[in-house]
């Protein structure tokens, strides 16, 4: 085989890019299902965000063992392997008999999170260097696909056809991917037969990830005082502990410290901050929509849904725009043009918080714009300088934190809305605090970013 094959590279990007689409899809596409769910196995709304939960712990967890495994037993094998899970546990879910098969299939579901950082890997494996960055922003940009046709397409299919008929409409696809994935794409060069799993360390930092996650997803529910949050944030602390005195004595470490150049930290660092900003500035951005005048707009649901399509659609275009550029300027310089255009974007939409929906989506939209370059750039940044023999741990290991990032977000945005309120509604200054700390974390990824070596420009 020779290095690189241009029209191998074309044909097997819209396949890693579905793969792409289709987990984002699903899982945008259960939320107008939950209701649904509740109904059927007559349970508390709190027992049905499990469902939500279970996918997430699993889907974090597996991104970085997946992705060690990946370089240690080939890419495509354990890319193939977290899509056929996932495709059974599609089917599972379409036919769980009670609340319990559902959690369970849900979990195993969670494996197919760890798809996206093997395809990252993949790209930048076996893509030539000037096409990998552009494959790497139409695999982002499917995020945005996924999200824009999954919330009417599910709620009209649950709506019309029941909450299973959604799983029974994706599985199909899901299994022609396996198919497609199987015939057409090619293994991993880079393989360490040789590298030993470190038994010790990997259930140390499953059981860190696990309790934090549950601790920040359960804490506005159960209370952040309660003595089960305590007891899983302390068992966090001590499980991170652990794992780090572990690391520093074990010879086959399970997070080798030598993956980490400076531009791997900024790149990881960086993911966590921008995931946490994406998510505060979506929860906040929904709240100003759908609260009821004068401290919202008052749009129902699904209008409100429709409202934000342009924000996905700016994402969309600006991805693979993004990976066509990043060659010319380089990744850094990208971030930073990113990072400033979501800042302009997002500060002249506080500017003009009330003066209209248009105003707000319409800068919201730029604020989209800046978010899509500064993706594309982390990834490129992390998968350039990442060691080619360490790509799936490297990637798993941006994919964890880009999740640990999504989920403080939401408990810390909704103390927000929560503490600031004119009567039942979050009150202007609520959105004000969300959107200033959405502006803040941006400008902080700038520290990273400066540190960082360009390694793309041409």
């Amino acid at each position: 085989m020779t290095d690189y094959d241009t029209k191998y590279a074309w044909r097997v990007t819209p396949l890693l890019s579905l793969a792409s689409l289709l987990v984002l899809y699903t899982e945008a596409m259960l939320i107008p299902s939950l209701p649904y769910i509740q109904q059927e196995f007559n349970i508390t709304q709190a027992d049905v965000s499990w469902i939500l939960t279970a996918y997430l712990i699993t889907g974090t967890i597996c991104a970085l063992i997946f992705g060690t495994l990946g370089d240690m037993y080939g890419k495509k094998k354990l890319l193939l392997t977290a899509l056929s899970l996932y495709t059974l546990a599609l089917i599972l879910n379409g036919y769980a008999p009670t609340f319990r098969a559902l959690l369970l299939s849900r979990a195993v579901q969670g494996v197919g999170m760890a798809m996206l950082p093997l395809a990252y890997s993949l790209v930048r494996e076996q893509f030539p260097r000037r096409l990998a960055p552009m494959a790497q922003g139409l695999i982002s940009a499917m995020n945005g696909v996924g999200i824009i046709i999954a919330f009417p397409v599910g709620a009209w299919i649950a709506q019309n056809y029941g909450w299973r008929a959604t799983f029974h409409t994706v599985a199909p696809f899901a299994i022609l991917l396996v198919v497609l994935i199987a015939l057409y794409v090619r293994e991993s060069r880079f393989i360490q037969h040789d590298k030993q799993i470190d038994l010790a360390g990997v259930p140390l930092f499953a059981a860190f990830l696990v309790s934090i996650l549950i601790a920040l997803s359960k804490g506005p529910q159960w209370g952040w005082t309660s003595e089960k949050v305590i007891f899983l944030i302390t068992f966090s602390a001590v499980s991170l502990f652990a794992f780090l005195f572990h690391e520093a004595k074990t010879e086959h470490p399970f997070i080798p410290r030598e993956i980490f150049n400076r531009n791997v930290k900024a790149a990881v660092f960086a993911t966590f901050v921008v995931a946490f900003a994406f998510q505060i500035n979506s929860l906040t951005l929904t709240y100003l929509l759908q609260m009821p005048e004068p401290h919202g707009y008052g749009l129902p649901v699904f209008k409100a849904g429709l409202y934000m399509t342009p924000l996905v659609l700016t994402y969309l275009i600006t991805a693979p725009i993004a990976g066509r550029v990043i060659l010319r300027v380089g990744a850094k310089t990208l971030s930073v043009f990113g990072i400033l255009t979501a800042v302009l974007g997002y500060s002249l939409a506080v500017l003009h918080l009330y003066d209209g929906v248009t105003y707000v989506l319409g800068f919201m939209s730029v604020g989209s714009m800046g978010m899509a370059l500064l993706n594309v750039s982390l990834i490129n940044l992390l998968t350039f300088s990442a060691p080619r023999e360490r790509l799936g741990l490297t990637t798993g290991l941006f994919t964890t934190f880009r999740n640990i990032g999504s989920s403080i977000a939401p408990p810390v945005g909704g103390a927000i809305l929560t503490i600031y309120r004119t009567g039942t509604a979050p009150s202007p200054t609520a959105y004000y605090v969300n959107f200033s700390i959405v502006i803040a974390m941006f400008l902080i990824v700038l520290i990273p970013i400066f540190f960082a070596e360009e390694v793309m420009k041409d």
